[in-house]
């Protein structure tokens, strides 16, 4: 049997197990009337999703992307995603059993076992997937990823195909730290960061900026943070990359910035292609 239907079957079991709970805990389990296989991707719905559905389509199309772009390969480990009907019935969710989180309208969670990402079906649901799901697709194949790469690569990866990983919020917040409070970027700071929850808007925008601007400026900056991650993949661990940027490209706050600048405008640096690969 596939590990998504044993997984599923593990599910139904538990919702088997609460079936003389109260009213109010049955309005809180998992989601899993419905489940779509999609490569990686095990979605499980209490409502119908068609199979060729845009934006799953979409979440298909992204790790090749992700993999081709970080030149990593491919794994087979089951990325479980869980679409609440409701932000109600997702906030319920979350209250009962992960209470000590903010509140979101989507998470991707990681433990010795399992990958799952819990999002609610709205507006931004499309945004809310290709996060959590570039999270999943991530950590199926680097376990250690430090987590300012690992949200850098998710805010890069939500933006939709087709718009170079620039995300224009990001892009305005930071210019904006320039000008009003003469921000420089950190990416020493960034590393010392551990705790997703205690990152702010800054911080993510930050993570981003570092990380698209590694990707898609010049080759050598590319390579770097490719190499960055095969080593992490492989042996558990890395230098931290400020380090090793510090001998490629000594001036790079200043040249992350002048970049911003040059997004904002609408002018990209002379650089390697934003498109797949």
């Amino acid at each position: 049997m596939r590990a998504w239907a044993k997984s599923l079957l593990v599910t139904c079991a538990m919702l088997a197990t609460v079936s003389c709970r109260s009213v109010t805990d049955l309005a809180t389990v998992l989601p899993v009337r419905n489940a779509i296989v999609f490569d990686q991707l095990v979605i499980y719905s209490n409502f119908a999703l068609p199979q060729r559905h845009r934006l799953l389509d979409d979440l298909r199309v992204q790790r090749g992307d992700l993999l081709e772009k970080l030149k990593l390969p491919a794994s087979d480990e089951p990325i479980h995603v869980y679409l609440f009907d409701s932000d109600e019935h997702f906030g319920e969710f979350m209250a009962q059993h992960h209470p000590e989180f903010p509140t979101r309208r989507a998470f991707f969670l990681e433990d010795d076992t399992r990958l799952s990402v819990y999002a609610q079906w709205g507006e931004r649901v499309a945004e809310d997937l290709r996060h959590e799901v570039a999270h999943g697709y991530l950590h199926s194949v680097v376990r250690a990823i430090p987590l300012w790469v690992d949200e850098g690569l998710a805010e890069y990866f939500e933006v939709p195909r087709g718009q170079g990983g620039i995300n224009r919020p990001h892009v305005q917040l930071l210019i904006s730290k320039v000008l009003r409070d003469g921000w420089r970027p950190n990416l020493e700071r960034l590393e010392q960061l551990d705790s997703a929850g205690a990152m702010t808007q800054e911080d993510y925008a930050e993570a981003w900026a570092w990380t698209q601007w590694l990707l898609d400026t010049e080759p050598a900056r590319r390579e770097l943070l490719q190499a960055y991650l095969r080593t992490i993949r492989e042996t558990g661990d890395a230098e931290p990359l400020s380090a090793k940027l510090r001998q490629l490209a000594p001036n790079s706050e200043q040249a992350l910035v002048e970049h911003l600048y040059r997004l904002e405008s609408g002018k990209s640096s002379p650089s390697v292609s934003t498109a797949g690969g």
